[in-house]
Formats: C-alpha cells, sequence, structure tokens
C-alpha cells in the first residue's frame, strides 16, 4: 500500500471508530448531543471515504493520460 492509502485508512478508521463509540455512550446514557456527534463523525467518515475513492480513480485516470 502506497503512504497515502495507509493515512486516509488511519483517518478513516479513527472518525469511524469515533463514530461507534459516541453511538454506544449514546446507547448508554440517551444523552442527543452523543447522538449528534455520531452523526457528525460519520459524516466525517463517509466523506474520507469518498475523497479516498475520488483520489484513487482520477490518480489513476491521470495516470492513464500520461502513459498514453
Amino acid at each position: 500500500m502506497r503512504p497515502f492509502d495507509w493515512v486516509m485508512a488511519s483517518i478513516l478508521g479513527l472518525t469511524g471508530g469515533i463514530s461507534l463509540l459516541c453511538f454506544g455512550v449514546f446507547i448508554a446514557t440517551g444523552i442527543d448531543l452523543w447522538l449528534k456527534r455520531t452523526r457528525m463523525f460519520r459524516r466525517w467518515a463517509f466523506a474520507v471515504a469518498l475523497l479516498w475513492f475520488n483520489i484513487v480513480v482520477w490518480g489513476s485516470v491521470v495516470k492513464t493520460i500520461i502513459n498514453w
């Protein structure tokens, strides 16, 4: 794996893990603030995943155009 993949996977895992942790706290306590934080971190996790996919796809497109 490239260093970029490691960085993106780490960020994705971190935001996804924090989201799950916040959801567990919400389930345990019932405080709505934790549900709000869960949704925020979940959105960031999806944004990171989409950014990662987008950069990988467009990187291969650019590489193909350069080596045509």
